[in-house]
């Protein structure tokens, strides 16, 4: 990150009086459900990453479950387990939260995922997720790009916010909040909270003009109840009925 946009990053948000990041936002939304007693399932934990979303010591015990071998780095579960969404090798009722971030995106069968998160949880239990928003900018552009586009985009700005690159195919089938409530409705679940959020602009750190034109879109559809559809992150919270 260049000096100045750091410099500017402080200014207009973290020095801001009442702003709060957007993985802390995201943090705070599962602590809020999160019992000292609750089984955890990371769903997509991979190698896990430095941040407020690591809860390791706040619940009796968090698995991770991935299909990628890197999960064996993940010092932010208790244990590891290889496997997919859509496919979880886990009983009935096991869990009492299953959180994902920035997994979703990546889901090619976001309906069976869902099914299946539905089938792992107790009766009352939650799922909480953050993923990218296709009526934001930049998913929109990602969703029309293709793959090798995204290497070349993630190689550009990583390391820019803490950010290591993102190899993986997206498939942005549940990216949108009608998509996520039709899909977790059909799976059983019942919305809790739906949040959309616009936060720091990431993505475009990578220079003064480009910063400064995030930080105009963010004011603006923050401002504006009626442009939240525009925001960058869905923050979802469903429950399982008891």
């Amino acid at each position: 990150m260049q000096a100045r946009v750091k410099e500017l990053t402080q200014r207009f948000y973290y020095r801001r009086p009442g702003w709060v990041d957007g993985t802390s936002q995201f943090a705070a939304l599962i602590q809020k459900r999160l019992a000292r007693n609750a089984r955890m399932l990371d769903l997509g934990a991979g190698r896990g990453k430095a941040g407020p979303v690591n809860f390791r010591g706040e619940a009796r015990i968090i698995v991770g479950v991935d299909p990628d071998s890197g999960l064996s780095e993940n010092p932010g579960v208790d244990r590891r387990v290889l496997g997919l969404a859509q496919n979880l090798p886990f009983r009935a009722g096991t869990f009492d939260l299953v959180f994902s971030d920035w997994v979703v995106e990546h889901l090619p069968d976001p309906a069976a995922a869902a099914t299946e998160a539905f089938r792992v949880l107790k009766p009352g239990g939650f799922l909480i997720f953050r993923t990218g928003n296709l009526f934001h900018y930049s998913y929109a552009i990602a969703a029309a790009t293709p793959h090798w586009f995204h290497r070349l985009v993630a190689n550009r700005v990583r390391g820019l916010a803490g950010d290591s690159g993102d190899p993986h195919p997206t498939y942005y089938r549940m990216n949108t909040a009608a998509a996520v409530r039709r899909c977790l409705g059909r799976a059983g679940f019942v919305e809790e909270q739906l949040l959309m959020v616009e936060a720091e602009p990431s993505y475009l750190m990578f220079s003064v003009p480009t910063f400064l034109l995030g930080l105009a879109y963010e004011r603006l559809v923050n401002r504006a109840p009626s442009l939240s559809r525009l925001r960058a992150c869905i923050f979802a919270c469903f429950r399982k009925p008891v």
